[in-house]
């Protein structure tokens, strides 16, 4: 027979079961999740401690028939597989779908995403109710089983698509700022803080959604090389450039070719890994001598789309050498600062590189999402000054955007 105090701590263990149970079912944001996930390292040590803690309870024979049947009533999260090679998902981990391949995410309940040619996203949460996806790019077509008390939403941006049940397709474009739905079955609700009201969707419905850029006097009132957070004595300073990008003056952008180069062309159809294919053939370090500005920005796309980060950054590089000063060469700031942040161990590349792009274009069309990943890749290389910096001029400018949860835990003493 199990004695009073093995009982007693068998009573304790159940009741943090419990608790834990309880509060897997509060639906979180889209940045808490991902600051969650970032804390996951640290709670693997107190996880570890309490699982002893049980084995050492579980010894007792009486308790062990308790335990075992609580384990069967509690719900777990969703698990997905990446991939036709059905890979483990993880959470947070950026999935790409290099052309002319379409990826799928498949979930446990029998829901299932798939990612389009091009397309980029992340799973962030998952619960026993569902799934919590970020679209960073692209098209996807998402097919989720009703159930029972289902939570799922699928981001793009400042927009949040909440779904119980049904089969639709989500196109994020974060240049343009624009999402597009297009229902096959059941019915969506899109919800973004620039929206007068949310959004109902039925079957057989589409809509395409845009929030409004700030206006051009806003952007001249805004400093060129320094963001700084209002109501604060610290200023959230943009780094100096790479030494790639430090040119003196701003070359005039050429005129787009009157007729692109063929590996242009496989582009725009869609068949990156072509495209490249017939760049290399081109001499790809010539052609980026030779190329206009839109031409060098589609060149790095290609490039990085079909896999191929170092040929990406070579157009990129080339692209903010020969224009520096440009929307485009901006933009490859940008890019190049998200496969920085995707490689591992290269978070304080990746902030250098958004806060160029920051101090470049204060007012620009990817200015959230570079605020945003440059707070994470602060956090993320240990900066946690910077960080709290960076965090609390976002919830200034975007208290309900996607990085809205993780800036105000930054925030929190």
């Amino acid at each position: 027979m199990a004695s009073n105090q093995e009982l007693r701590a068998l009573g304790r263990a159940l009741a943090e079961l419990q608790d834990e149970a309880l509060a897997s079912r509060e639906r979180r944001t889209t940045s808490e999740s991902l600051a969650g996930i970032h804390r996951a390292r640290t709670q693997r040590a107190s996880s570890a401690r309490r699982a002893r803690r049980l084995r050492a309870v579980l010894g007792v024979a009486s308790a062990a028939a308790a335990l075992i049947a609580l384990f069967s009533l509690r719900a777990r999260p969703l698990d997905f597989v990446v991939g036709k090679a059905r890979a483990p998902g993880q959470l947070g981990v950026w999935v790409a779908s290099p052309p002319p391949e379409q990826t799928p995410l498949a979930f446990s309940d029998g829901s299932r995403m798939l990612l389009q040619a091009g397309a980029q996203a992340r799973v962030i949460s998952t619960s026993e109710h569902g799934a919590r996806i970020v679209i960073e790019r692209g098209s996807a077509r998402s097919d989720v089983v009703p159930r029972p008390n289902n939570d799922w939403s699928v981001i793009g941006g400042p927009f949040e698509i909440r779904v119980t049940g049904t089969s639709f397709d989500a196109d994020w474009q974060p240049e343009q700022q624009t999402l597009r739905v297009t229902m096959y079955e059941g019915h969506v609700i899109v919800r973004a803080d620039c929206l007068a009201a949310p959004r109902a969707l039925g079957k057989g419905e589409s809509v395409a959604l845009s929030c409004p850029l700030p206006s051009v006097a806003d952007a001249s009132r805004a400093a060129p090389s320094a963001v700084t957070a209002p109501h604060s004595s610290s200023a959230v300073t943009v780094a100096p450039l790479p030494a790639a990008t430090a040119v003196a003056g701003a070359a005039r952008p050429a005129a787009a070719s009157k007729r692109p180069a063929s590996f242009l062309v496989l582009a725009r159809q869609g068949n990156y890994q072509g495209a490249l294919a017939a760049a290399e053939r081109a001499d790809f370090d010539g052609v980026c001598r030779t190329l206009s500005a839109a031409e060098l920005l589609e060149l790095g796309t290609l490039a990085r789309l079909a896999g191929n980060p170092k040929r990406a950054a070579t157009a990129y590089s080339a692209l903010r050498q020969r224009f520096a000063g440009t929307d485009s060469a901006a933009t490859a700031a940008f890019h190049l600062g998200q496969m920085a942040f995707d490689r591992a161990g290269a978070y304080a590349e990746a902030k250098q590189w958004f806060a160029t792009y920051l101090g470049e274009r204060p007012a620009g069309v990817l200015v959230p999402e570079a605020l945003g990943r440059k707070m994470e890749a602060e956090q993320r290389s240990g900066d946690l000054s910077a960080a709290r910096s960076t965090a609390a001029l976002y919830l200034s400018r975007y208290p309900a955007g996607a990085h809205a949860r993780l800036a105000a835990s930054l925030s929190s003493p």
